[in-house]
């Protein structure tokens, strides 16, 4: 009796579980044009994920091919698999991809290696790779039922069956180093520790030997892939915006089962990594078009946004390509020749930022 009626006054109040608030972008995050002003460095629909491999050259996923970008801008083809590629990731002197299937290995010391089962559980959903300490693979796997290009399900659906794995692949050994993870997107380790996003809990997780910690938290979007900073810290990127008007929808228990029911999947209350194609698209009050112009304060159902982590897990800036903008759904970052490379799965481009423009934003 007691929780019912708590429920009811958190409900009547929009408070604790109720409360359908979202962070702003303010200080570290305080909103810019850095990435819908950035040069596009390779244009080409399908791009998933990126790498930079032993070589200090970039390797891109692109559908079911896994490309090498040449230091004139040419694409050189390395393998082709049988599925969409899901994660790229460079491992010792080769790359390990993730597709539905599992987990291969494409040049270097295993290729050729293929492995469909992590921990006696089928590998559909792997979504981020890493090599991780003592030669193993580090990969995070949003969900255990739910297949990777329906994350949108996952999270209406409330899914928290995601993992983060350490695999070896000299002893075929797997260890599971978390688990009821609210999708887990996106991994790194830096020598010391793993760091690891956790999207719907708008988290970062920090695991060590014996203990898993919490970064930064209350992200004002859903987290994804992370990578590597120089001078120390990381890149954390996020895919897509959080919203009131969604929030509110997550916890409608009715109205979500009926929306999911009934209505096609692309016109759902549910972050994406593109918008504003098409007028049937669900919007909030503030979203609708004044005199053809779209305020760039209005609230976002798709954003571009990279967040600066300092070594501390601090956030230090952030870049953006804000409501309106074109270079959405940021899945991927990594350092090349100076610059920071974003992969913007919404627009089928990667972003080049020369470091030295960022410095000002330190």
């Amino acid at each position: 009796m007691l929780k019912r009626i708590k429920r009811a006054h958190n409900r009547f109040f929009g408070v604790g579980e109720a409360d359908t608030s979202v962070p702003v972008f303010d200080g570290a995050l305080k909103p810019n044009h850095l990435l819908d002003t950035a040069e596009v460095f390779l244009e080409r629909p399908g791009l998933e994920d990126m790498a930079i491999d032993g070589q200090g050259r970039l390797v891109v996923a692109c559908g079911n091919d896994i490309l090498r970008v040449e230091p004139g801008g040419a694409l050189q083809p390395i393998a082709s698999l049988p599925g969409p590629i899901q994660a790229l990731a460079s491992y010792r002197d080769g790359l390990v991809v993730a597709t539905r299937d599992g987990l291969s290995f494409v040049t270097g010391a295993f290729d050729g290696k293929h492995v469909q089962t992590l921990g006696d559980q089928p590998a559909q959903c792997i979504n981020a790779l890493c090599e991780g300490p003592d030669g193993t693979v580090l990969i995070t796997e949003g969900s255990r039922t739910i297949p990777y290009d329906d994350w949108a399900v996952d999270l209406l659906s409330g899914g928290k069956s995601g993992r983060l794995l350490m695999y070896n692949p000299e002893s075929g050994n797997t260890q599971v180093r978390a688990q009821g993870l609210a999708y887990g997107y996106g991994v790194c380790y830096d020598g010391e520790r793993i760091v690891a996003s956790e999207s719907w809990a708008h988290r970062v997780l920090v695991l060590r030997e014996d203990s898993i910690d919490s970064g930064p938290s209350q992200i004002p979007g859903y987290p994804s892939r992370i990578a590597a900073a120089s001078g120390g810290g990381f890149w954390l990127t996020i895919f897509a915006p959080r919203s009131q008007l969604l929030e509110f929808v997550l916890r409608e228990d009715a109205f979500r089962a009926e929306m999911m029911q009934t209505v096609e999947p692309k016109y759902w209350i549910a972050p994406a990594l593109s918008s504003g194609q098409d007028f049937l698209e669900p919007l909030q009050q503030g979203g609708v078009r004044q005199m053809g112009t779209l305020k760039p304060w209005a609230p976002a159902r798709s954003y571009g946004l990279i967040l600066r982590l300092s070594q501390d897990l601090v956030p230090l800036y952030s870049l953006h390509s804000r409501v309106g903008g074109l270079h959405h759904g940021i899945v991927a970052a990594a350092e090349l020749d100076g610059a920071l490379l974003a992969l913007s799965k919404g627009s089928g481009r990667i972003l080049r930022v020369p470091l030295s423009d960022l410095e000002l934003q330190d």
